[in-house]
């Protein structure tokens, strides 16, 4: 995939705090790409430098191979949607859209041609002439949507874009979000501290932390390989059970020996952490050869899923287990259930750091 947007070496401080340390990036030019990270992490930071907000104090920022590191925010080929919207309250859904255009010198039939198509592709086309307090949050969402989509940026910036809609909503317009950008070609970069959202959505995530990348990969190579702690426990829920690289394999005091999946790359005497995710562990209420014997201390009804957290016996920090609703143990585990439960290695990671 060859590269729309180059970040290459920026960094940005904000007096002795350094929002953004000597970052690289790449995005392509039909890209879903997000920036994860906690709150302070620079990913706003970043985004702003990308649209011209903000100046980085050293790198550089190309778009298509061209240098824009000092050209203006309204001179970019880019577009940035706010998690606000800011919609015109005075004017119609088709005014709002138009507005940007309008401002360029477009007028009559090919500007109405370029507002209807957008509108069409953003199923708002019955809400033309409506005003913003006649819509729904999710219709808003979509007129800010087509007011950055109808100028046909290069690349589109999304800061928290669904930040202010209910849970369902914001599930369902992550879908369509992910439609848009692949049925108009352009390219996605969403700012987001929702790890579920950039699931999502991204056909790439770059995981920030302390102003740097923490990793960066497709999002089944970042839940399923996490290379730190640090991104194991932010994409997704995550058990560790502490322990040490030993010439038999990993042992966790009062659980005994275990392998994993990288368990080689552990060298001997080193402290570590196996590291297995909720819905990899299997859960019997009958004893098995080799399972680890548990005692339910509390249990959460998903509807789809049961999640139990179970204190392992010889250990003293307890792990969660999500069980499919599916399992018949999910109709009478109760707490103070015994259980019996393991995993295999193949779904296991042990991470130092």
């Amino acid at each position: 995939m060859s590269a729309l947007l180059e970040v290459v070496g920026v960094s940005k401080s904000f007096g002795e705090i350094a929002a953004v340390d000597n970052l690289s990036l790449s995005v392509g030019g039909n890209e879903f790409f997000a920036l994860l990270g906690p709150s302070g992490c620079g990913k706003t930071t970043l985004l702003r430098m990308i649209a011209g907000f903000e100046r980085p104090d050293q790198g550089r920022i190309l778009l298509d191979g061209i240098d824009i590191t000092g050209i203006k925010a309204n001179k970019r080929p880019i577009n940035l949607m706010f998690q606000s919207y800011a919609l015109f309250p005075h004017m119609t859904v088709f005014a709002n859209v138009a507005y940007g255009l309008e401002m360029e010198g477009l007028r009559g039939a090919e500007l109405a041609k370029r507002v209807d198509a957008v509108l069409e592709l953003v199923q708002l086309s019955a809400l033309a002439k409506r005003k913003p307090a006649q819509l729904s949050g999710g219709q808003k969402q979509r007129v800010a949507l087509a007011r950055a989509l109808v100028k046909r940026p290069k690349l589109l910036l999304l800061d928290e874009p669904l930040g202010a809609l209910d849970k369902k909503l914001r599930e369902q317009m992550q879908i369509e979000l992910k439609r848009l950008q692949q049925e108009t070609g352009i390219a996605f970069l969403v700012v987001t501290h929702d790890q579920e959202e950039a699931l999502t959505m991204a056909d790439r995530i770059a995981l920030l932390r302390a102003g740097r990348i923490a990793q960066l990969g497709e999002p089944r190579a970042l839940y399923e390989r996490p290379n730190s702690r640090f991104v194991a426990d932010f994409i997704g829920q995550m058990n560790f059970l502490e322990g040490m690289r030993v010439a038999e394999g990993f042992a966790v005091p009062g659980l005994g020996l275990f392998n994993a999946a990288n368990l080689d790359d552990l060298p001997l005497g080193a402290a570590g952490a196996l590291a297995v995710r909720p819905e990899r562990i299997a859960v019997q209420d009958t004893e098995v050869a080799g399972a680890i014997a548990a005692e339910v201390e509390g249990l959460a009804y998903l509807g789809q899923d049961l999640i139990l957290h179970l204190r392992l016996d010889g250990h003293d920090r307890p792990v969660v287990a999500r069980v499919h609703a599916a399992n018949p143990i999910t109709m009478h585990v109760a707490r103070g259930s015994r259980l019996w439960c393991g995993w295999s290695p193949a779904n296991s990671l042990i991470l130092s750091e």
